[in-house]
């Protein structure tokens, strides 16, 4: 969150805990466009950093090698159960927590103390699996990123107090989450975004193409990506490569090399052969990437595949795409009769 309030003139978070100032109660909320239905509770710590800031300008994944364990480094503030989260009339949800009389203590030592705890960080978690998952905005997308909101009274001189409330904004965010555990018959599980190692599956009905005439031919199909958001440099050409499968996705052993991975096993260990009967690769233009797959509909026709399943990826520099964040649009498919 910012140090100095929204106001003219700024009021810092260390002023609110001067002589001359009276906390009555502070609300810190963040609003989210996913209508909530969860039987989770969702807690707030303050992040106990000992800098000014725990975030990195340099690498957009974070690790507790390399960065501050946030686990282990962080003060429960207050919580409240999402199944008591409804969506508003514009269809947010908004998660607000409420600090009063004894829950303001703490807001007052582990976060407002901002000489002892520079960091300024809240972290959100929830106690146990979410139902289902829900996106928080972030201050870089929208004005609905999250909010610190103080109430209080201050006290100008003997005869003149001033009882009013302030804003902190969210300065920079970023998600941290802790994939599920995924047994290997487990074909449906889909990964968030773009973590390391993680694999996202997305499943189309193909049906269609089991039921046409052999003599049918495929022309103009397309798989669409569009860009959502990216960090590339103007220099930057960014390929996604698409390979068809020799083996299916059915025997795929979902474990990722990165996490828990065994001594004995190098990260190479981890491949899945693809059929050098297709392959192909195009880079991102005018924000999209357009890639023709009509030659593997064909040949899935045809019998030459015998699984209907492609891999996308990017160079191994950006593994897996952790440069580009794409939308997946329906694939386009048009085929002729002889």
């Amino acid at each position: 969150m910012t140090l100095f309030s929204g106001n003219i003139p700024p009021t810092s978070l260390i002023d609110l805990l001067a002589d001359s100032i009276q906390v009555d109660s502070a609300m810190v909320f963040f609003e989210t466009a996913d209508s909530l239905i969860s039987t989770s509770n969702l807690s707030l710590y303050s992040v106990l950093g000992d800098q000014d800031s725990v975030f990195s300008d340099s690498t957009n994944f974070y690790t507790l090698e390399n960065f501050l364990d946030f686990e282990n480094n962080s003060a429960l503030l207050g919580e409240i159960p999402l199944a008591s989260i409804a969506p508003d009339s514009s269809g947010y949800d908004t998660l607000s927590f409420i600090f009063k009389d004894e829950s303001l203590n703490g807001l007052k030592q582990y976060f407002l103390d901002s000489d002892t705890y520079p960091a300024r960080t809240f972290m959100l978690k929830v106690d146990s699996p979410l139902d289902e998952l829900f996106t928080i905005e972030s201050n870089e997308a929208s004005n609905r990123g999250p909010k610190m909101r103080v109430w209080y009274k201050s006290f100008v001189d003997e005869e003149t107090t001033v009882d009013t409330f302030i804003t902190f904004f969210a300065q920079k965010d970023i998600s941290v989450f802790r994939p599920p555990s995924i047994e290997n018959d487990d074909v449906n599980f889909i990964t968030l975004n773009s973590g390391s190692a993680l694999r996202s599956i997305i499943e189309f009905d193909l049906g269609l193409i089991d039921s046409l005439s052999r003599n049918e031919l495929f022309k103009n199909s397309n798989l669409v990506l569009s860009v959502e958001s990216s960090n590339l440099t103007t220099d930057d050409e960014f390929y996604v490569i698409v390979s068809a499968l020799q083996d299916s996705v059915i025997n795929w052993n979902f474990t990722s090399p990165f996490v828990d991975l065994n001594p004995n096993e190098s990260i190479s260990d981890t491949t899945y052969l693809s059929d050098p009967n297709f392959i192909i690769s195009r880079k991102i233009e005018e924000n999209e990437v357009k890639i023709p797959i009509q030659a593997f509909l064909q040949g899935y026709k045809n019998g030459l595949f015998q699984f209907d399943e492609l891999m996308l990826y990017s160079a191994p520099v950006n593994s897996p795409f952790d440069k580009v964040k794409f939308n997946l649009n329906a694939i386009e498919v048009l085929y002729v009769e002889p």
